[in-house]
C-alpha cells in the first residue's frame, strides 16, 4: 500500500476507535513506530489535526467530528454491521479482511464505544479450508460468471476420483459454511454443483457462452432439501415429540405441510429433491421419525438401519 494509503488508513483507525497508542497503531498497520510518527506529521501537514496524549497510557487521537450527513448512520444500523462482522469472523468468510477494512471506514462515522453490542454468532460446524486459496478461486470464478467465460476444472469427486470438467459458470452460493459453484457441465449436459474446496485446479478459458436467461439460483435450489439433486420424493413422515417441535420450527422446503396431532406429534409432508440428504435427515431423528410414504424410501431406511446394527454385532 502507498504512503498516502497507509496514512489514510491510520486516520480511519483514529476516527473509528478514538485514542490509540503508538504500539496499537504499529501492530495493526504492520509497520514501525517511527513510520507511524512520520504518518502523523504528514497528516498534520495536510491540515488534519492529530492530538498527542502524553503519559504511560497516552497515544494519538483525532478530535474532530465529521459525520457524513448523507449516510446518517443510526445506532441500530451500526450494531447490525458489527454483528455481521462477528458472524463473518466466526464463519471464516473468504473476504473477511476486506470486510473488516470496510467496517473500519464505516466506524469512522461513529465510534465503537458509542454503542453496545453483545457477542453474536450463528453456531455452525467449522469448515476446514485454505482461506487464501478459496478466496482466489471465489474471485476468479465470479469474474468468469460476469464475463460469461467457461472454466476448466480438475475436480475431486466424493469417490476420491480426479475428474476434468468444462463448466459454464452461473452462480456461487454458500451451504453450511462451504462455497459451491453452480454451472452447466458440458460432459453431463446438465446443471451441477461443485464444492470450491474440492477444486484442485482450474483455468478460466477464453471461450465464452450464452447464459440461459431463465436461470434463477433461488428457483434452482427451492425444492432441494440440501444441495444434492438426485431423487424426487413425495415424502410423508410421522414425527414424535419433542423432535416434532424442532421440525415444525423450521422451513425445510417451501411446499412443506405440517399437521399437528393430539399427542404433540406431527405429520410432515413435502415434495423434496435430494434422496441422500433426506435419508440422512430421517436417520438423524432416530426412533422419533417414521416414514409413512413412499414405501421405497421406507425400505431404504430399514436397510440402512439393519446395516448399522450389523456393524455392532
Amino acid at each position: 500500500m502507498s504512503n498516502v494509503g497507509n496514512a489514510l488508513r491510520m486516520l480511519v483507525l483514529l476516527k473509528s476507535r478514538g485514542k490509540m497508542s503508538l504500539s496499537e497503531l504499529s501492530e495493526i498497520l504492520e509497520m514501525g513506530k517511527r513510520q507511524i510518527i512520520r504518518y502523523k506529521e504528514a497528516l498534520e501537514d495536510a491540515g488534519i489535526n492529530i492530538r498527542t496524549i502524553p503519559g504511560k497510557y497516552g497515544g494519538y487521537a483525532y478530535d474532530d467530528k465529521e459525520y457524513l450527513s448523507s449516510l446518517n448512520l443510526t445506532d441500530d444500523e451500526f450494531i447490525a454491521i458489527l454483528a455481521a462482522e462477528q458472524q463473518l469472523t466466526h464463519d471464516n468468510f473468504v473476504n473477511l479482511n476486506d470486510f473488516k477494512k470496510l467496517v473500519e471506514k464505516i466506524s469512522s462515522l461513529k465510534k465503537r464505544e458509542e454503542v453496545t453490542i453483545s457477542d453474536y454468532y450463528i453456531k455452525s460446524k467449522g469448515i476446514n479450508l485454505e482461506i487464501d486459496k478459496e478466496k482466489k478461486a471465489w474471485l476468479d470464478i465470479n469474474s468468469a460468471i460476469v464475463t460469461n467465460r467457461k472454466i476448466k476444472l480438475n475436480y475431486e469427486s466424493l469417490k476420491n476420483e480426479s475428474v476434468e470438467r468444462t463448466v459454464r459458470p452461473y452462480a456461487v452460493f454458500q451451504y453450511e459454511g462451504a462455497l459451491y459453484l453452480v454451472g452447466y457441465c458440458e460432459i453431463r449436459e446438465a446443471m451441477r454443483e461443485f464444492k470450491l474446496s474440492r477444486i484442485k485446479s482450474y483455468e478460466i478459458l477464453n471461450d465464452k457462452f450464452s447464459k440461459d436467461k431463465g436461470f434463477k439460483l433461488q428457483d434452482y435450489l427451492r425444492s432441494s432439501f440440501g444441495i444434492y439433486k438426485e431423487g424426487h420424493i413425495e415424502i410423508k413422515l410421522k414425527i414424535k415429540y419433542p423432535m416434532s417441535q424442532i421440525v415444525k420450527e423450521k422451513a425445510w422446503v417451501e411446499n412443506q405441510k405440517i399437521t399437528e396431532l393430539e399427542d404433540n406429534s406431527i405429520i410432515f409432508e413435502a415434495s423434496m429433491i435430494g434422496e441422500t440428504e433426506i435419508k440422512s435427515w430421517i436417520l438423524s431423528m432416530g426412533s422419533s421419525a417414521e416414514v409413512i410414504e413412499p414405501m421405497k424410501l421406507k425400505q431404504v431406511i430399514v436397510t440402512e438401519l439393519q446395516n448399522t446394527i450389523n456393524l455392532y454385532k
